[in-house]
């Protein structure tokens, strides 16, 4: 016998640790991919604004074809209030809002050091996600985070730099994970009633393509030089493809686990693009990232269970 999540954003969603777990694996080996390749197509010169405009664009042109295959007839209920609500909240606030901050607060910190500081998104979570329901989470699930985020900052110690940087740098990468944090509890608390993955990361990323349209033009989003294009375009197209598959499963996910759970995504996109960095730029691993891995999925084990509110016997 299953039961469906009594928040009032999970609605008819089922709760399964092993699927969340599975899916938490999947989004954070592919979204640690992409950052590698993004890494790739930025040194060959195109902007970093620009790589992830085209990046969310083809995606939600893909998606948005994906939706349209399914039928007209499912259409109609993906856009009521609370629906549109939901996708343009949750993609300024998980999007837009925190990769602005980002690229601004990476032109002066070290990027071992701001990956720690997001990295911090998952305890920031479940500080929120106890502020919003008014009572402390299992402690269990916290125990898990402090896992993820030690087995984070074992794999990626090497990479913290003694740089200096500007106040309003620091308050730029400090304000990611805040801004990924207050994400995470919206998206689950705010999930709509009916809400299907791939209608939702559709709108989701088609919202926030529409809202940059005045920034990329700014920055010269659409003005690439054709040989720019033809030589990346390759790159650009793999980008998009692993893009819209992530935000797909990132929204299965939310079937499967709240906002605490769903943070860990970030912890495996760091482990990932620690070692994808490895095997494509040759960077420096840790000895100690086999323990860092081992952290992870134990953390992931702890923070994944919700005793007292999940019974199934799946």
């Amino acid at each position: 016998m299953r039961k469906a999540n009594p928040g009032a954003g999970g609605r008819g969603r089922d709760f399964h640790s092993w699927k969340a777990s599975a899916l938490t694996v999947a989004i954070g080996t592919l979204v640690g991919g992409n950052f590698v390749l993004a890494k790739y197509v930025v040194l060959q010169g195109i902007a970093p604004f620009v790589t992830f405009y085209w990046q969310v664009t083809g995606a939600a042109v893909l998606l948005s074809l994906a939706v349209l295959l399914q039928g007209g007839g499912r259409l109609a209920g993906q856009f009521s209030a609370a629906h549109c609500r939901y996708y343009v909240i949750g993609g300024v606030l998980g999007i837009s809002v925190p990769q602005t901050l980002g690229y601004s607060a990476l032109r002066e910190v070290p990027a071992g050091l701001f990956t720690m500081a997001v990295t911090l998104s998952p305890l920031l979570t479940f500080l929120a996600a106890s502020i919003f329901e008014r009572r402390l989470l299992p402690p269990s699930r916290a125990l898990g985070l402090f896992a993820g985020l030690a087995g984070v900052f074992l794999a990626t110690s090497q990479g913290l730099g003694g740089s200096a940087f500007s106040l309003s740098a620091w308050a730029f990468a400090m304000s990611v994970p805040v801004f990924l944090a207050i994400t995470n509890v919206f998206r689950d608390k705010a999930y709509p009633t009916g809400g299907q993955p791939l209608f939702l990361a559709a709108g989701t990323l088609g919202s926030q393509v529409v809202l940059l349209v005045p920034v990329a033009y700014t920055a010269g989003a659409f003005a690439l030089p054709l040989e720019v294009v033809s030589s990346l375009g390759l790159y650009l197209i793999v980008l998009m493809l692993v893009t819209a598959l992530s935000y797909f499963l990132t929204f299965e996910l939310y079937r499967h686990t709240d906002g605490v759970g769903f943070s860990q995504v970030g912890y495996f996109a760091t482990l990932s693009g620690v070692g994808a960095g490895a095997l494509v730029f040759g960077e420096r691993i840790s000895g100690l990232f086999a323990i860092s891995i081992a952290l992870l999925f134990a953390g992931m084990a702890l923070a994944n269970r919700r005793p007292g509110r999940i019974n199934n016997t799946d």
